[in-house]
């Protein structure tokens, strides 16, 4: 989108601060903010924000000029709701070269100009460009039920450098650390806090390596939350139908599986391999992930594969390993909680498949992915890292011998097996079957931090754009700011497209997630009750990227939020001594409080196989306000555990969401065959404050 066409419906705020310049006459020039010589790789694109100030006031209009052939069709300068200039553009193969521009700030009267030299570099098969040899695969999964934290080393190569500067890239996991512990190798750690626990399972880490003379190298890592398995959810289990098969190919290995769920998957399922016999049960954190893709049906009923690399390929004839591998699926039965299901396949252990080398070459075509130079076409074509994956080209020797869509590269590549020859390259600078996607105005917002520097929105109607990552594992994040000076009532409304499943959160301006929508389509509202500050809207999408155009709707309505905190009538009633008794079969409070440390205890009598339903009702404007239902025994031994220490065994079926109103059931034991006394507490999440109503029944 260039210019005001991409300003579809902004608010009289925002439009004052994008206005085009009324040329004042005289006066003095503006002054662009230096930005420095730039390197691009084919493929990438370039955001350089633009800068500038004007001694007078002046509004300010950005424009450029270059020595690029043909570049107006691929480059365009927007403004940003700020008023500052973003320049983009993404480079093609034939732009491979060093080239001039001219950027220019002027005021109507008055033009600065900055010149600016940008190298635009080949990515593919290229020695000097750092390359991640750790983590493996595309994700792990950090088991909740297991550790707390996730600490994942960090590895790249680079054949002509001396160090490397690896960092984390936006949207940055909130509380995540990195530490570099060598000139090529760093640390990642992450402990999830309960807020991030309960918003969400699936996070992207997004790492760089840059030896400052290549564009960055960029690797998006899916690190999946697996949460304590939840009991007595509504709905069933997703259903995994495979059965494992022995091979013998020189091509990598695709492994299938028809999976279906009443209700419909929540994310595209996961597969964990290894070349080693995994312990039993397997510790997926150990194993490689990948994440599998749809090949026919949906996600109710559907086939889904994932790729994985030969451990035979470039090994002798005859050659032959076991390939440990494991899927899981989860589905989505609850909308609004984690009470979900999961199923692994096989349930307690690791499928196997025996590979074997049956000689010969594999004669993939141009693009397929590969993991050896063996599986690609003819013994001159090669297996090259194309955008960040492996895939096979085709030698050549001049751009005539390529088709439509590629060229033939200026110099020698080199190949993940290490031989080095011209080949066929896709012009793009991507194997991958992607559109550009042009984003909306309001970028760069892809992380609260970076959100923080923008406009906060007005109530209104808003268009935006939801565009893929790079490598199409997903879809960006949009962040938006919003200020409250009083205490109101704020209500968002999203409706998107059904591409992609576009899911919408409410934060606070620490990044603590107040509410979300998280349905299945990408129609999704949150309402809540807040207190002056600044807070966050965060939309976001799940699953495979594609470009999706949304409205986002805002309405504010003032009104005081509940704030003071005075103990109720009914204490005390802190411990189990001094525990409220119930009536049966249905007992109910209203009116009651908890203030900050305090615990409300109710005593309840069971019978073998009778069910205890507790609702526990309150409104929850921020995480000051979260309350939980514990369970203790007769020993007063918490049965349900949930605190800041490990907010991984905080689940949303026992009563201990992050959200308004909480929801317990528990069937009592074979052992109650004479009564047994339980205590249902209640209490604030690291203590949180507020009014509830309870409703205890024991049929």
């Amino acid at each position: 989108m260039q210019g005001t066409a991409a300003y579809r419906l902004i608010t009289p705020t925002l439009m004052s601060a994008l206005a085009t310049l009324v040329a004042c006459g005289g006066g003095s020039a503006p002054e662009l903010e230096d930005v420095g010589d730039q390197v691009v790789a084919v493929g990438s694109e370039l955001v350089l924000p633009l800068r500038a100030t004007d001694p007078d006031g002046d509004t300010i209009e950005f424009n450029f000029s270059s020595d690029v052939p043909d570049l107006a069709d691929r480059a365009s300068i927007t403004r940003t709701p700020a008023g500052d200039g973003t320049f983009r553009w993404r480079p093609v193969a034939a732009d491979v070269g060093e080239w001039h521009f001219d950027f220019t700030a002027s005021d109507g009267d008055n033009t600065a100009t900055l010149p600016v030299t940008i190298e635009v570099r080949s990515a593919i098969g290229a020695e000097t460009v750092p390359v991640f040899r750790e983590p493996l695969g595309t994700g792990t999964t950090l088991d909740l039920a297991v550790r707390d934290c996730l600490d994942i080393a960090v590895l790249v190569e680079d054949q002509d450098s001396v160090a490397v500067t690896i960092a984390q890239e936006e949207p940055v996991i909130e509380g995540a650390t990195l530490d570099q512990t060598g000139p090529f190798a760093a640390s990642w750690r992450w402990c999830p806090t309960r807020d991030q626990i309960d918003a969400e399972d699936r996070y992207t880490l997004t790492l760089s390596a840059d030896d400052s003379d290549n564009p960055k190298t960029i690797k998006n890592y899916l690190v999946v939350l697996r949460r304590p398995p939840p009991m007595n959810c509504p709905g069933n289990p997703p259903v995994i139908t495979h059965a494992p098969m022995n091979v013998s190919q020189i091509v990598d290995l695709t492994i299938d599986a028809a999976i279906t769920d009443d209700m419909g998957l929540r994310q595209p399922p996961l597969l964990y391999y290894s070349t080693t016999a995994p312990a039993n049960p397997p510790d997926l954190g150990a194993m490689t992930q990948v994440t599998m893709l749809l090949i026919s049906g949906n996600m109710t009923s559907g086939t889904w594969a994932a790729d994985v690399p030969n451990p035979v390929a470039t090994m002798p004839q005859g050659t032959m390993r076991t390939l440990h591998y494991v899927i899981v699926a989860n589905d989505d039965d609850d909308e609004i909680g984690s009470c979900d299901h999961e199923t692994r396949s096989p349930a307690s252990s690791a499928h196997q498949m025996v590979v074997t080398n049956p000689g010969g070459m594999g004669n993939l075509g141009l693009c397929a992915t590969c993991s050896a130079d063996i599986q690609c076409g003819d013994a001159d074509d090669n297996c090259v890292q194309v955008g960040g994956a492996n895939h096979c080209l085709r030698s050549c020797t001049t751009a005539a011998e390529c088709g439509a869509g590629y060229t033939c590269s200026a110099s020698p590549v080199t190949s993940v097996n290490g031989a080095s020859a011209r080949q066929c390259v896709p012009s793009s600078g991507s194997c991958s079957v992607s559109t550009t996607c042009t984003d909306d105005f309001f970028e760069d917002n892809d992380s609260r931090t970076q959100a923080a520097a923008l406009p906060d929105l007005d109530p209104d109607t808003y268009m935006f754009t939801s565009c893929p990552l790079p490598d199409g594992s997903n879809d960006d994040e949009d962040w938006f700011p919003i200020i409250l000076t009083a205490d109101a009532t704020v209500t968002f409304n999203l409706v998107g497209q059904t591409v992609s499943d576009l899911d919408l959160g409410l934060y606070d301006s620490a990044g603590v997630r107040l509410a979300s929508a998280t349905g299945p389509t990408s129609t999704e509202m949150v309402s809540k009750c807040l207190t002056p500050g600044t807070y966050y809207v965060r939309v976001y999408a799940w699953g495979a990227g594609m470009e999706n155009d949304y409205s986002l709707t805002y309405t504010r309505a003032a009104g005081a939020c509940p704030m003071v905190c005075t103990d109720d009538a009914q204490e005390p009633d802190d411990n189990a001594t001094d525990a409220r008794g119930i009536i049966y079969p249905v007992f109910t409070s209203a009116n009651n409080q908890i203030c900050s440390g305090d615990k409300d205890w109710y005593r309840v009598l069971l019978f073998n196989a009778e069910v205890l339903t507790v609702d526990l009702t309150f409104t929850q404007a921020s995480a000051t306000q979260d309350l939980d239902i514990h369970l203790y025994n007769s020993m007063s031994m918490d049965l349900t555990p949930c605190s800041v220490q490990s907010p991984g065994t905080c689940q949303f079926n026992n009563g201990q969401g992050a959200d308004s109103n909480e929801h317990f059931t528990f069937t009592a034991p074979a052992a109650c065959s004479t009564l047994c006394t339980y205590y249902v507490v209640i209490e604030g999440y690291n203590n949180s404050s507020n009014a509830y109503s309870i409703r205890i029944e024991v049929p």
